[in-house]
C-alpha cells in the first residue's frame, strides 16, 4: 500500500515537472502530462483515486499559475481552477470507468482527446468568471490532439510502473 501510493506521489510530481518545463512543446502547445495522469488512474482505480489525485494535481498546476488582472494591477494567484476541474473529471471518469475499455489505446485516445478539450474549455470559462478576463493565447483543439497522441506512450509507462509497484508490494 504505502509502495503504491509512493509510486502515485512519484508520477504526479514527474508528470508534473515535464509539464512544467514544457518537455515535448512545440511552440506553445504542450501536453498535459497530469491529465492524462489523472486519466489514467480514474480509469484504472474508480471515482474515489479519481477525485483525490485530481485534486492534488489541480492543486500542483494551479500552485505556480499567476494570472495578470487589470482590474487591479498586479498578477494574482488563481488557485482552484484546475483543483475544480480535475476533481470533476477524476470522479467522471472513475465512474464510466466500466464502460471504457482501458486495455486498447483507440478508445484511451479517443478519451484523452475529448477529456483534454472539455477540461480545457472548463478551465478557460472557470478562469473567465474569475478574472472577467479571456486568454486569447490559450489553445483548445491543438493541445488536445498532441496529449491525445502522447497518451499512448505515457499509459505504457504508467502500466509498467503500476505493475512494477505491486509486484514489490506482494513480495
Amino acid at each position: 500500500m504505502l509502495l503504491e501510493v509512493g509510486a502515485i506521489i512519484l508520477g504526479m510530481l514527474v508528470s508534473f515537472f515535464l509539464k512544467d518545463i514544457n518537455f515535448l512543446s512545440l511552440n506553445f502547445i504542450y501536453p498535459d502530462f497530469l491529465l492524462i495522469f489523472i486519466v489514467y488512474f480514474a480509469l484504472r482505480r474508480g471515482e474515489f483515486a479519481g477525485i483525490w489525485i485530481g485534486f492534488a494535481a489541480g492543486l500542483l498546476e494551479d500552485s505556480n499559475i499567476l494570472a495578470f488582472s487589470s482590474s487591479q494591477g498586479k498578477y494574482v494567484p488563481v488557485i482552484g481552477t484546475h483543483m475544480l476541474v480535475y476533481c470533476l473529471t477524476g470522479y467522471l471518469l472513475g465512474r464510466f470507468n466500466r464502460i471504457i475499455d482501458r486495455h486498447s489505446m483507440i478508445p484511451i485516445i479517443v478519451v484523452v482527446f475529448v477529456t483534454t478539450l472539455l477540461v480545457r474549455i472548463q478551465v478557460w470559462l472557470v478562469s473567465f468568471v474569475l478574472l472577467q478576463e479571456v486568454n486569447r493565447n490559450y489553445s483548445f483543439l491543438a493541445t488536445s490532439v498532441y496529449t491525445a497522441l502522447l497518451a499512448p506512450v505515457w499509459f505504457w509507462l504508467l502500466n509498467w510502473v503500476y505493475r512494477y509497484s505491486q509486484e514489490v508490494e506482494k513480495e
